[in-house]
């Protein structure tokens, strides 16, 4: 027995594996395809026809056939997949393409369908000369490279493991998928997600018989403190991958953001107002509190005259320190001093009077604070009335209510809210129109106060949905996040008044209003939308 185990090891020693010479000749292919640089940093060169000698990022295959190798359409240009699954087969048309065409007519497909399979010597000629397997010219859109044979090689071991080997989360008879609910979710809107991803999750999902995966949702509720939610994520992707993360909800979400760009995996439109810095794997609603920031920072530079200080109230513990440091950022190379008063404890009269300095001509007070200490200002106004005073629609809470009257009366003139979503009135009423017979079909209601989460939820399933669709059966998280940025369409039940992605776009809605505050307490828009 023991002789028979020894030997087993043996042969399983003897097994080839990947050496470290296939791992950097991996590398140099990924970098080759995605960045235009040879192993040695310097540029890839080539040209098209008829036009000058390109070079590094301009000529990166990612440039048109996307990350995934799965290609795209650009107005009348179609540019092909170059996986190796479908590179090194011959070409095929789409199962179930019957393209209409009059009688008579003959029908000359895309080359890239009727050509014979690629080889090696094939991908040479093609990649060099600019000649397809079948003898036909490829598109003058095609550049032409200056390769190596090394490289060559590199570039077809990169291009052959594009999709391939088993993809996490895609199982043989379910798709999985996982939605995050942090412990500071607020219960209300945690709830108010919960339904409706669920239902949206369920109505949408591939039907018996349909010959699609059906998608199975889990919900991964983390606990404790945030400095442990990294390894709950990594514990529950390894108990069952997800394919994917979808909306989830959670005031702070640097632990999840971190989680998302070192696994790789798609998170998609989480309702949080803190995301994280430069996503590639995640794509958020809205850039969140730093955006309001960017916006008044914007709004003032496009003044006239500059402000000399502007002074920022926050609590260095709330979602608003993001906003205060996007504003403090933006304003650095400009001749604006920024004055930040910090408190941690709820502000009453006597707080305010230590908290502000004595005002000066040429002075902006932005207030990042919640709907509680709005309301307990002083009620004469501790500032003089030509001075400009901003406050945060998103942590007042304003997108959630109808007025601006828990504000006391001797701040609101002249006060500006910045205001990241569409006005109170022209959302509800789109959310109705576009939101209401669902909502009502699976026994729910919008509320006043969830319907910026509900609306945003179900924009988050539909762009999924929508994208899943179109994927079928060529599963690669980055061909996912691809189709993502192509059907934003589906956010029409979005709180945003505009909402676009793009290749390589990872936030929806781009801008804010400035609102002013109506005698009845009611916002109005004051100004174009503000994109910074």
């Amino acid at each position: 027995m023991r002789r028979r185990l020894a030997l087993t090891l043996l042969l399983l020693l003897a097994l080839p594996g990947p050496s470290h010479a296939d791992e950097a000749l991996l590398a140099e292919g990924r970098r080759l395809y995605l960045e235009g640089l040879r192993a040695d940093g310097s540029p890839l060169a080539g040209w098209r026809p008829g036009g000058e000698v390109l070079r590094g990022r301009d000529l990166a295959c990612a440039q048109c056939h996307r990350r995934s190798g799965m290609g795209t359409v650009e107005g009348v240009v179609v540019v092909p997949p170059v996986t190796g699954a479908v590179l090194f087969a011959p070409g095929q048309t789409p199962a179930g393409h019957a393209p209409r065409r009059a009688a008579g007519v003959a029908l000359l497909d895309h080359g890239f369908r009727t050509r014979p399979a690629y080889d090696t010597p094939g991908l040479a000629r093609a990649l060099r000369e600019g000649m397809g397997p079948g003898g036909r010219p490829l598109d003058p859109l095609m550049p032409r490279y200056t390769l190596s044979d090394r490289e060559l090689t590199a570039l077809q071991a990169w291009l052959e493991s594009l999709g391939a080997g088993p993809v996490p989360g895609v199982g043989s008879t379910a798709l999985h998928l996982a939605t995050v609910v942090t412990p500071d979710a607020e219960p209300r809107q945690r709830d108010a997600m919960r339904d409706v991803l669920r239902r949206c999750i369920a109505g949408r999902s591939p039907p018996p018989g349909s010959g699609r995966r059906p998608w199975v949702l889990e919900e991964w509720a983390l606990s404790g403190p945030p400095e442990g939610w990294r390894t709950q994520l990594e514990a529950r992707m390894r108990q069952q991958p997800a394919f994917a993360l979808v909306s989830g909800i959670g005031r702070e979400w640097a632990p999840v953001h971190e989680f998302c760009e070192a696994e790789g995996v798609p998170c998609l439109f989480p309702n949080t107002d803190l995301p994280g810095p430069a996503p590639r794997a995640s794509v958020y609603l809205w850039p969140g509190m730093a955006l309001e920031g960017a916006v008044l920072a914007r709004h003032l530079l496009e003044q006239d005259r500059l402000p000399k200080r502007v002074i920022q109230v926050f609590d260095p513990s709330d979602t608003g320190r993001a906003g205060a440091a996007a504003l403090r950022a933006a304003l650095a190379d400009h001749a604006v001093t920024v004055l930040d008063r910090t408190f941690h404890d709820p502000l009453d009269e006597a707080a305010w009077r230590g908290l502000l300095p004595p005002a000066e001509a040429g002075d902006v007070l932005m207030l990042w604070l919640g709907a509680a200490d709005l309301a307990r200002l002083p009620g004469r106004r501790a500032w003089p009335s030509a001075a400009p005073v901003l406050v945060s629609g998103t942590l007042a809470g304003l997108e959630r209510a109808p007025d601006a009257r828990g504000i006391p009366p001797p701040w609101r003139a002249g006060l500006r809210v910045i205001y990241p979503f569409d006005a109170p009135e022209a959302r509800l009423s789109r959310m109705v129109f576009n939101l209401g017979s669902w909502m009502s079909a699976q026994g729910l209601s919008l509320a006043r106060d969830t319907e910026r989460t509900q609306g945003n939820t179900h924009a988050a399933c539909e762009i999924t949905a929508r994208a899943l669709y179109t994927l079928g059966e060529r599963h690669s998280r980055d061909y996912l996040l691809e189709l993502v940025e192509d059907s934003y369409a589906g956010a029409t039940a979005s709180a945003f008044p505009r909402f676009t992605l793009g290749p390589g776009q990872r936030y929806g809605s781009k801008g804010a209003y400035l609102m002013r505050i109506e005698q009845d307490g009611n916002l109005a828009v004051d100004g174009e939308w503000i994109v910074p």
